[in-house]
């Protein structure tokens, strides 16, 4: 059993089965592009899951190490990112100009 497979079997004993499914597929045959900076709520919209399961199942996934989660706080205006922190709480929103 390689790293992929340990962290997927032990994921599916924490979470939703048919969230983490979908979660490896993407993981196994995904691009880059469809990994990088993922909007659980999109996809779960996206894959036809419940919503509250898919967070519980990212939350999980960034837990055992499968994932790496990080908060980005977005300009208003622009949409660009601002600042980006593995807490909420480094967010200081008196620092942050665009």
């Amino acid at each position: 059993m390689n790293e992929v497979d340990a962290l997927f079997a032990t994921l599916r004993q924490a979470a939703d089965p048919q969230t983490v499914d979908r979660i490896e597929r993407v993981v196994t045959h995904g691009s880059d592009r469809d990994l990088n900076r993922i909007n659980v709520l999109a996809f779960a919209d996206k894959h036809h899951l419940d919503e509250e399961k898919t967070i519980a199942a990212f939350l999980h996934a960034a837990r055992i190490g499968a994932f790496d989660m990080t908060w980005n706080v977005l300009c208003p205006g622009c949409g660009g990112v601002l600042d980006t922190g593995a807490t909420l709480k480094t967010v200081d929103q008196e620092t942050y100009q665009c």
